[in-house]
């Protein structure tokens, strides 16, 4: 199989300008995450490759690296969760703030750290874009999901620049935030309330 991967990889790397006519090669790149962990550790660095390349195949690959960020062996999904963000495109970007505020449910503090950098990381790509999915998941999200996105939002949206906290992205918050306090326990009260006095 590893044999098989690098052998799909060469035919899309070697057609730099039909890459997309290679959808059987991509194919096979996808069920990479399937193998032993060689095939998952190509797979991870082949599926962001030629993404772009592939947009009817999006959600097998999204849902491919959703895999990897669930593997077992921690170097998988290291990799796999730092390159989350790189999908992120268009109509893809909801779909990765959701899973990964849905990620920072997870118990190790390295994992945590991962998906913190890969949250900060789409908000510069797309600061509105993100947000609408936080406040979705603080609205509609499980319990747990719903505290992790009100501490990500009261504590790391502090240290975003200037240029991904626009005037439209803080009105944003400041609308969605009333929304939010309509029904809240006293602790994500204080924490809200230290986010917009802060």
């Amino acid at each position: 199989m590893v044999e098989e991967l690098y052998g799909n990889y060469g035919i899309m790397a070697d057609t730099t300008e039909r890459v997309g006519q290679h959808k059987d090669a991509y194919q096979v790149i996808l069920d990479g995450v399937k193998g032993g962990t060689k095939e998952k550790r190509l797979a991870a660095q082949f599926i962001l490759k030629f993404f772009k390349h592939f947009t009817e195949l999006a959600d097998s690959a999204i849902n491919a690296q959703l895999d990897l960020c669930e593997d077992e062996d921690v170097s998988i999904w290291c990799q796999a969760i730092k390159e989350l963000p790189q999908f992120t495109t268009g109509e893809n970007l909801p779909r990765v703030a959701d899973i990964l505020m849905q990620l920072l449910e997870s118990d190790g503090s390295a994992e945590f750290n991962l998906v913190n950098n890969a949250l900060l990381s789409i908000f510069n790509m797309d600061g509105k874009g993100t947000l609408g999915s936080l406040f979705s998941q603080i609205l509609q999200g499980e319990d747990i999901v719903r505290e992790w996105a009100i501490k990500f939002l009261s504590t790391k949206l502090k240290t975003l620049p200037d240029e991904v906290l626009t005037k439209e992205v803080e009105e944003l918050i400041l609308t969605e935030s009333k929304h939010v306090l309509e029904d809240v326990t006293h602790e994500e009260f204080v924490l809200f309330m230290n986010y917009c006095l802060g």
